[in-house]
């Protein structure tokens, strides 16, 4: 093992101490409930939350999957993701997330399927949403573990192997989040996001630095490959469907859906929704114009291979002090949307299908053992698949982004359209999730999408799917829509 490797490692290891000295701290604090556990008890103020929302968001990604993608493609991946991301989505945490948040405070919901499943006091339509989220955030959950397991063994030449990487990064995580829940999860968030936002602004100006500056930079590009500072790789049909299955679908994002109601008051929805643009657009696009240069320094990758630029990049031209310190930025980033996708999707499993059961007589002392025993295997189910996943990152979030988004129009007819019917809802969901599913897998012609991201049609569908069928079907008089809308018009009087 080289000196360099040790210095690494070093650092690394401090870092990972760090946030599992935080977990366990943390559960000095814990009060033993599935509330306290799943949700903090619903008591972060404006700082903790954005951490936690913005940690659960920035992941494999954004120091992965973006610099990978432009790669390939050039600076245009960096407006591919950040155009309607950086505006879009903060304006949806606070359109769903004001009237998510008082159903929280008012029924203990915490999961998506809860709030839409409650407005019709629907258990087979909470069911149903759950499902198809936890078949788009489990294989966004290993990229967090391809992240770091090819972080790793850039950074240490190879001495730490890909599965060992993944390996530490998969333990860490299911101990600080074992022992601390979302309270653990959003302390260690937080020191991760200023991690990973200075990291990452610190990267782009280091690297900038070695290769001559920016302007430079981006010359040698323009004269190399001049294809990459055009839109030459991406139509316009391409941008937009993707960028809008990105700004849309965050918000349905199950870990940070979930981390929009630990807030301690709707001000801070309104806070955050502020703050959020600034660091989203600073670190995507700092990103793709790294991924960009990588093509002109060290030519020749291809296909899942891309996704090691930025380490590469690390490796090859930074101090070795400041590549151990830069990689903990990035592993900041895996980590922190790993952790909240594991504890949502343990959170999803135990109130939308466990609660449903006998076990729902249990007491909260035994369901948090449950929560921590669904964690870990969840923790060993996403290292697998991470060892057996074949493609590249950025494939598998085209896939999940799409399916999130698709569910956004039955969820914003359950929290704004007091016409909306229960079997619209339903209907929106079935048929947006067999579109995306049958273009996606390639069951019926890919021309059927004219050109769109799968995405996109599946989004379209679902929306004409809940307002035709909302018409077709008589107007909803059950308790649930009663209470929702009483409960909206009682919190707008009194904000």
């Amino acid at each position: 093992m080289t000196t360099d490797t040790v210095a690494v490692l070093g650092i690394l290891a401090g870092y990972i101490l760090l946030t599992v000295f935080i977990g366990v701290y943390s559960s000095r604090f814990s009060r033993g409930t599935m509330e306290d556990y799943h949700m903090g008890s619903r008591e972060f103020k404006t700082i903790v939350l954005f951490c936690t929302v913005f940690g659960a968001n920035i992941s494999a990604v954004t120091f992965i999957g973006v610099p990978g993608m432009a790669y390939q493609v050039g600076w245009i991946a960096g407006p591919y993701f950040t155009t309607s991301w950086a505006w879009l989505t903060p304006l949806l945490f606070y359109t769903v997330g004001s009237r998510s948040w008082p159903l929280g405070q008012r029924f203990g919901y915490m999961t998506v399927g809860e709030v839409v499943g409650g407005r019709w006091k629907s258990p087979g339509l909470a069911v149903l949403v759950t499902l198809f989220l936890i078949l788009y955030t489990v294989p966004y959950l290993m990229t967090g573990l391809r992240g770091a397991g090819i972080t790793l063994e850039a950074l240490t030449k190879g001495y730490i192997p890909f599965w060992v990487g993944a390996l530490i990064v998969s333990l860490v995580v299911m101990v600080y989040l074992t022992l601390g829940g979302m309270r653990g999860a959003a302390w260690v968030n937080t020191l991760q996001t200023a991690i990973f936002i200075i990291g990452g602004l610190t990267i782009f100006i280091v690297v900038a630095s070695v290769l001559g500056g920016p302007v430079q930079a981006t010359e040698r590009v323009l004269h190399e490959y001049p294809e990459l500072i055009s839109r030459a790789k991406m139509s316009w049909k391409l941008f937009f469907s993707y960028g809008f299955m990105v700004g849309a679908g965050v918000i349905l994002f199950p870990q940070v859906f979930m981390r929009l109601l630990t807030g301690k008051d709707p001000k801070s929805l309104k806070q955050i929704m502020r703050i959020y643009p600034v660091p989203s657009l600073l670190v995507m696009l700092t990103m793709a114009w790294l991924g960009m240069w990588g093509h002109a320094v060290i030519p020749g990758l291809a296909g899942a291979q891309t996704d090691f630029i930025l380490p590469t990049l690390l490796a090859r031209y930074t101090p070795i002090w400041m590549m151990g310190i830069l990689g903990a930025a990035v592993f900041s980033a895996m980590m922190s949307t790993m952790d909240s996708q594991l504890l949502s999707v343990t959170t999803m499993i135990t109130r939308d299908f466990l609660y449903r059961t006998e076990l729902r007589h249990s007491s909260e002392a035994h369901m948090v053992r449950i929560s921590r025993l669904i964690v870990i295997l969840l923790t060993l189910a996403a290292y697998i698949l991470a060892l057996l996943n074949p493609i590249g990152v950025i494939k598998i979030v085209e896939f999940a982004f799409a399916g999130f988004a698709s569910l956004v129009p039955p969820t914003l007819g359950a929290l704004y359209w007091k016409r909306c019917t229960k079997q619209a809802a339903i209907w929106a969901v079935l048929l947006s999730q067999v579109v995306l599913l049958a273009l996606t897998f390639g069951w019926v012609d890919e021309r059927l999408a004219f050109g769109f991201l799968p995405g996109l049609p599946a989004l379209v569908v679902g929306i004409l799917s809940l307002v035709v069928v909302t018409y077709l079907t008589a107007p909803p008089r059950d308790r649930g829509t009663e209470e929702y809308f009483a409960l909206f018009a009682e919190a707008g009087t009194q904000r």
